[in-house]
């Protein structure tokens, strides 16, 4: 059985999260992913914010395949 303590303290982070968002803050490994995706965006001469849905696709796809591969061979 789950004691007051515990119910209130979760009480208390559901209503924390209810303000502010469930988003959990990004790891090292986002990081390093979204930077490598600028550094794609770069590479192709496109701009995120002017890229059609095909050209956002593109680059995304090269960038997942291109980061993962070199996180597996680290």
């Amino acid at each position: 059985m789950v004691d007051q303590n515990k119910l209130d303290y979760l009480q208390q982070v559901e209503s924390h999260a209810a303000e502010t968002g469930w988003v959990a803050p990004l790891t090292r490994e986002d990081k390093e992913y979204f930077a490598y995706l600028r550094k794609v965006f770069e590479r192709y001469n496109i701009k995120p914010s002017q890229a059609t849905r095909l050209e956002y696709d593109f680059v995304v796809r090269v960038a997942e395949s291109e980061f993962y591969l070199q996180q597996a061979k680290a």
